[in-house]
């Protein structure tokens, strides 16, 4: 299958299995998000590496309909840098500040002063069980990159490398990807050399994905390491939000809140923050919400 200018996930077994790699092209769904939210340059970096982020750990979810979020909160002036995926690699998410713009003082985007670091990186994994899986790490530096990989060492106990780029113009995404390698459990201590020597191969993963896309990015970041592609998975920008899903929402406010919404605005719009749809109720669809949650509160 030609992946070329497809987004695209792949589970690489590297080293005969003593070493495993997730590689992931994700222009498309990073401009989508951009297109969306209306994206600066700076607030498409930060959010298009959270989301290609966010789809790689999509990736390793097993059960249908299970789910990952990770939210970054860091202080800085973007506020809260939130991605969703699920376990198809269908992933959504929103900054607070889209619009945020911050003078350069190097030749990359100020990513990590936007997110700043005086905060957490928050990941939660709904797997259906009784709770959810909430795993926590104090932010490395709003980068996201070093963040995700601290995530998986401290909280997940696998050592990992996490390599994350946005190459964005004034008009479009040039291209953005993700790489995790992670060593497997009895790694030889020469495939521990092999992985950390590499590591500087892995840190222009945008350029790599401009250059060469995903079907070549395998063989010019991972052949030294025998890479055998395990699976391939398909990945997009897509939000999940409708009517019904709304509508169940605001039943779960309960009768006294939404009385007083009828009573006082006599109607009421709820915005996806995902993908900006607007949802209109008028009254009379507030009383239907009303009765339902009545019905609902006097079978408790």
């Amino acid at each position: 299958m030609n992946l070329l200018n497809r987004d695209g996930i792949l589970h690489i077994s590297l080293l005969e299995g003593q070493a495993r790699a997730i590689l992931i092209e994700s222009t498309g769904l990073v401009q989508r998000a951009k297109e969306i939210h209306g994206l600066s340059k700076i607030a498409t970096a930060a959010l298009g590496r959270t989301l290609t982020a966010t789809a790689m750990l999509g990736s390793m979810l097993k059960g249908k309909d299970e789910s990952v979020t990770a939210s970054i909160r860091g202080g800085g002036p973007i506020g809260t840098v939130l991605a969703v995926s699920n376990e198809k690699c269908e992933v959504k998410g929103y900054v607070d500040n889209p619009a945020i713009d911050l003078p350069r003082t190097g030749p990359k985007l100020p990513v990590g002063a936007a997110v700043g670091k005086d905060g957490r990186l928050t990941v939660i994994k709904d797997m259906h069980m009784r709770e959810p899986y909430v795993g926590q790490v104090n932010l490395v530096s709003g980068e996201i990159a070093e963040d995700f990989a601290m995530y998986f060492t401290a909280s997940e106990q696998t050592p990992s490398l996490v390599s994350l780029g946005v190459l964005v113009s004034d008009e479009k995404v040039e291209s953005a990807g993700g790489l995790i390698v992670q060593l497997m459990p009895g790694a030889s201590e020469a495939a521990i050399q092999s992985i950390e020597m590499s590591a500087g191969m892995f840190m222009d993963i945008s350029g790599t994905m401009k250059e060469c896309h995903l079907d070549g990015a395998v063989n010019q970041l991972l052949l030294h390491l025998q890479p055998e592609v395990l699976e391939l998975r398909e990945t997009c920008y897509r939000c999940d939000c409708s009517r019904e899903r709304v509508e169940r929402a605001l039943i779960t406010l309960g009768a006294k809140e939404l009385g007083d919404m009828i009573d006082e605005q006599h109607s009421a719009q709820v915005d996806c923050h995902f993908c900006n749809k607007r949802y209109a109720f008028t009254e009379d669809d507030l009383k239907a919400l009303l009765a339902a949650a009545t019905a609902k509160d006097d079978k408790k």
